[in-house]
């Protein structure tokens, strides 16, 4: 990569992290001398990816002109394929809001082809109702509950949907703009990195609680996927010997003791079957009996698991995310009294601020950052 477009990559990321911010201050953070600085934004200004908006507070000599990203210069399209309430796709800025959004079916109800006419379905449909110019759209980031190998754009294991889905051609050529995989999880990490409550913390683990149970895994800012690309797969943890996996096809013991799956077969057997466990959280929250001794139990299992990843990685956060962090703060409180039971140090545990929009802001920052790192000199 050419020294000049590593240079734009870092005026760019800092103009992000820190806008409004002047052009001297851009210098100071990233060492570059005022012409540099001056020619690099200058670039930037023309191609309409940074803007000039209004002066600054003076020093004492002129009041400089602050400078930001321009969010809707160009745009993301983001995918959680699993969330609760079916394959969910979003229209993304380059700030990571979500502009517009659409929702499709359940993926447990698609086998490997029906989801991939399904996807190309609705991502056809989707970005002609953005009506944006296909030139503005970066990138398609696809959230998949299974282990990724992004290289090959493959799903490699999804033993908890009860079928094999093989996407090792998914690259979904005829929608003609670039696509990247990568497990939903993981991308829940990403975004609690680039926009929720680890934006300054190094080392943290960020424990999935949706379809199935996973963990991203952040070690020095950076994504720890493993030597299989399985890194995380905390529904695997080995918590309780009776609920041991009999195959790997079978889905793990912590996920057939926490995941949402279960939380919903054992609350429809007292509440009623058609409830979602959104909505479940929500009448633990309330106080419903019934609710909060199945929200108590997973979290006492949840628990166990973020003490088995503790005690092997001394995160210095745990973030627990997916609906169930709507949950107050005093069932984290549980949770720690649940840990000093079992290990002599607790780490900082919280709950996503994020929610479910988190898998759709790393799926942005999966396709952006990249881009970032070389100007995004793909834009004219």
């Amino acid at each position: 990569m050419e020294i000049r477009n590593i240079n734009k990559g870092l005026v760019l990321r800092t103009i992000e992290k820190n806008g409004p911010i002047s052009r001297a201050d851009v210098g100071k953070m990233v060492g570059l001398t005022p012409p540099t600085i001056s020619a690099i934004v200058k670039d930037l200004i023309e191609r309409d990816i940074v803007q000039e908006i209004g002066k600054g507070d003076s020093s004492g000599g002129k009041k400089p002109i602050l400078l930001k990203i321009n969010a809707e210069t160009a745009y993301m399209i983001a995918v959680d394929l699993g969330g609760e309430n079916g394959i969910r796709l979003a229209l993304m800025d380059l700030s990571y809001n979500i502009i517009k959004e659409k929702f499709g079916p359940k993926m447990e109800s698609l086998n490997g082809q029906k989801l991939k006419k399904s996807l190309s379905f609705l991502l056809k449909d989707f970005i002609k109702e953005i009506n944006i110019s296909q030139e503005k759209i970066l990138g398609i980031g696809i959230g998949v509950p299974g282990i990724i190998d992004s290289k090959l754009k493959k799903v490699t294991g999804t033993p908890y949907l009860n079928w094999e889905m093989c996407l090792d051609d998914l690259t979904l050529e005829e929608i003609g703009i670039p696509i990247t995989i990568e497990n939903d999880v993981n991308l829940m990490a990403l975004g609690e990195k680039t926009k929720g409550i680890a934006q300054k913390i190094n080392n943290f683990v960020f424990v999935g609680e949706r379809t199935g149970i996973g963990a991203g895994i952040i070690i020095n800012r950076k994504l720890y996927k493993g030597a299989n690309n399985a890194a995380g797969e905390a529904g695997y943890l080995f918590i309780d010997p009776r609920y041991a996996s009999k195959s790997i096809r079978d889905y793990g013991c912590l996920e057939k003791l926490a995941s949402y799956k279960v939380i919903v077969e054992k609350a429809r057997k007292k509440l009623g079957k058609g409830i979602k466990v959104i909505e479940i959280f929500k009448m633990a929250a309330q106080g419903n009996s019934v609710a909060l001794n199945i929200v108590q139990e997973t979290l006492k299992y949840l628990a166990y698991g973020i003490a088995n990843i503790s005690c092997v990685l001394d995160p210095e956060l745990v973030i627990i995310g997916g609906g169930i962090s709507i949950l107050p703060p005093r069932f984290l409180e549980e949770m720690k009294m649940n840990l000093k039971e079992i290990i002599p140090f607790i780490p900082r545990i919280e709950f996503s601020k994020l929610g479910e929009d988190g898998v759709l802001i790393g799926a942005a920052v999966k396709v952006l950052e990249p881009l970032k790192r070389r100007g995004l000199m793909i834009l004219k």
